[in-house]
């Protein structure tokens, strides 16, 4: 093993400053710094444009490395400058964005090993520690990127340890994937239920104004309790770091299933009673509320959240994952119903004034019964993914320092 500096091992390509009026709602996703996941990239918030080969040469291919050098400090690690991640293969043939760099490794090192190694050397913090801007904002210029030093394997050893590494994130891409079509599954049933209304027993269903009789219409704030959040004082050190779960909307938007696991926020007891938070139960409807519009999870645990969320609470049981699927398939109405000067928001007054299709119990009972069994194997692979990022990030710092012997 060797320290080597980063510029002497690796090519570049800066984003492009791609216009906003350009972005349409089909084409070629632009990869923006929002996109950016724990280390990958999401999709739920894509922008497109129109295919135009002038962009060639700022098209990303799977396995491409990226380098965020607009971002946050370190108490915000969703979004932290110098976070460094991989295009997988759902942005394949995707376009570079400003504020992005990509690293493009010589024939000396291993593409996969590069990125598990930058991930390992804690390159992140290399970045904050120099980064400049203001309280809000920091940048990393690509000079201090390319100074970065540090140890590097024999190419045969690369090849091992990303070998080994990538073994675990194969089954989470592989249980990603089946997750994906349990989603899938879900909202097909709620469309083929409660759209094409070809539910159980519609054959013999009697229908009175183009509903089954005995189906309604009804207000969202009569059946469900609707709970927004908060943020404790920023400058109390004792209101955070304690031992509630505390969601933002980037838990929610970088993800792209609906379970929710991962919890980065925590603030204290006290720190919930000085603000306008409300601790929520397990299995409460999430909703971000402003800026990324219509996104939503549900924590197995008790949470609570930002101002960003409006929280819904059915007030029947039998009521919960019909109201989640109903949401989703309306995330464009919600954000209709949103205004605000500085920021898109939907207000909980007009969110309980949407209407909403109320079927009867025994509908809605079958329903949950039969989503709730979709949604508990996603869990069940949720968790599976959670273990092996544990176990891959353990293993991961003892392989690129050499404590782990690698045998070629």
């Amino acid at each position: 093993m060797e320290y080597v500096k980063l510029g002497n091992i690796v090519d570049y390509r800066k984003g492009y400053a791609f216009k906003s009026s350009l972005y349409t709602d089909t084409g070629i996703m632009v990869v923006r710094v929002s996109d950016f996941t724990i280390d990958s990239i999401s999709e739920n918030d894509a922008v497109y444009i129109e295919e135009d080969k002038a962009y060639d040469k700022h098209l990303l291919q799977y396995g491409d490395i990226l380098i965020q050098t607009v971002g946050s400090w370190a108490n915000n690690p969703n979004s932290i400058v110098g976070k460094v991640v991989r295009v997988p293969k759902l942005s394949t043939r995707a376009y570079l964005n400003q504020n992005i760099v990509k690293l493009i490794p010589r024939e000396s090192i291993d593409y996969t090993y590069l990125f598990y190694s930058l991930k390992a050397n804690r390159f992140s913090l290399y970045c904050v520690n120099r980064g400049q801007g203001a309280a809000n904002q920091a940048s990393i210029t690509l000079e201090t990127i390319l100074r970065f030093k540090f140890l590097v394997h024999s190419t045969k050893e690369q090849r091992r340890i990303a070998s080994i590494l990538s073994a675990y994130d194969n089954l989470i891409e592989n249980n990603n994937k089946r997750i994906r079509l349990l989603e899938q599954m879900a909202e097909n049933l709620y469309k083929e239920w409660f759209v094409r209304f070809r539910f159980p027993g519609h054959e013999n269903a009697e229908f009175e104004n183009g509903l089954p009789k005995g189906w309604g219409i009804e207000r969202i704030g009569n059946v469900c309790e609707t709970i927004g959040g908060g943020t404790p004082s920023t400058g109390n050190p004792a209101y955070w770091d304690g031992d509630i779960k505390w969601v933002t909307p980037s838990d929610i938007t970088s993800k792209n299933s609906l379970p929710l696991l991962k919890v980065e926020g925590r603030i204290s007891e006290e720190g919930l009673k000085k603000s306008s938070a409300k601790l929520l139960p397990p299995y409460t409807i999430l909703m971000t509320s402003r800026a990324s519009i219509g996104y939503f999870g549900i924590a197995p645990f008790e949470v609570c959240t930002n101002q960003g969320f409006i929280s819904i609470i059915s007030q029947k049981d039998n009521l919960r994952m019909y109201m989640l699927y109903m949401l989703k398939t309306r995330k464009d109405e919600i954000v209709a119903n949103a205004n605000g000067a500085t920021f898109l928001e939907i207000s909980k007054g007009r969110f309980r004034k949407m209407k909403m299709l109320l079927p009867t119990d025994s509908v809605l009972e079958s329903f949950e019964d039969k989503t709730m069994i979709i949604f508990n194997a996603i869990l069940k692979l949720e968790k599976q993914n959670e273990n092996l990022s544990r176990q891959r990030d353990l293993l991961l710092p003892r392989l690129m320092s050499g404590k782990l012997e690698v045998k070629v």
